[in-house]
C-alpha cells in the first residue's frame, strides 16, 4: 500500500476545510465576496506554514485561527466608507470555538432574519443581499448615514443574540 505524504496529507485537509472555513469567513464579514478573498489569502498563509502540519492537534483550530486573523487584517486594510461589522461582534463570532455546524448556524440565521420585522428584514436585504453602500440606503429612505448605521448596528446585535439562543436551545 503507498504511504500518504505529509504534503498530501496537508492538502487533503485544506481542501476538506474549504466549505468550512469560507462559512466562518462569511459570518464574520458578512459579504461572500470578501470571504472568498480572505479565505484565498488564509489558503496562502497556511500553505506557507504547511511545515507545521504534522505538529498540529487540530487543523480545523488552526485553520480557523488562521483565518480569523486574516479577516482581521482585511478588515484593518479596508479603508471604505461601508459599515462591516464590529470589533466586538466578529470576536464573538470568533470566539465560538466549538464546531457548530455552520449549515445549523446558517438555518438558525435565516430563522431569526425571517422573524424580523418588515423594515428591519429589507434593510438587511439592501445592506447584505443587494450590497448597497450605506450612502445609498440613506438616500433611497432619506435618512442620516448615521441613523442607517445605528440601525444596522440594531439588526445585527439582535440576529446574534437570537442565533446564539436557537443554537444553545439545539
Amino acid at each position: 500500500m503507498d504511504q500518504i505524504s505529509s504534503e498530501e496529507r496537508f492538502l487533503k485537509a485544506l481542501t476538506a476545510s474549504q466549505g468550512r472555513l469560507q462559512a466562518y469567513l462569511f459570518c464574520l464579514l458578512g459579504d461572500m465576496h470578501d470571504a472568498n478573498s480572505v479565505l484565498q489569502e488564509a489558503n496562502l498563509v497556511m500553505w506557507r506554514k504547511s511545515s507545521e502540519f504534522e505538529a498540529i492537534q487540530s487543523f480545523n483550530a488552526w485553520s480557523r485561527e488562521i483565518a480569523y486573523f486574516q479577516a482581521l487584517a482585511f478588515l484593518r486594510d479596508r479603508k471604505r466608507d461601508r459599515l462591516i461589522f464590529s470589533q466586538e461582534v466578529i470576536d464573538n463570532l470568533a470566539s465560538e470555538r466549538d464546531e457548530v455546524d455552520f449549515d445549523e448556524r446558517r438555518l438558525a440565521l435565516r430563522n431569526c432574519v425571517a422573524k424580523l420585522h418588515g423594515r428591519w428584514r429589507q434593510l438587511i436585504y439592501q445592506r447584505y443581499s443587494e450590497n448597497k453602500r450605506i450612502a445609498q440606503i440613506a438616500a433611497e429612505q432619506q435618512k442620516s448615514e448615521g441613523a442607517v448605521k445605528m440601525s444596522l448596528k440594531r439588526i445585527r446585535q439582535t440576529l446574534m443574540d437570537c442565533v446564539n439562543k436557537r443554537l444553545e436551545a439545539m
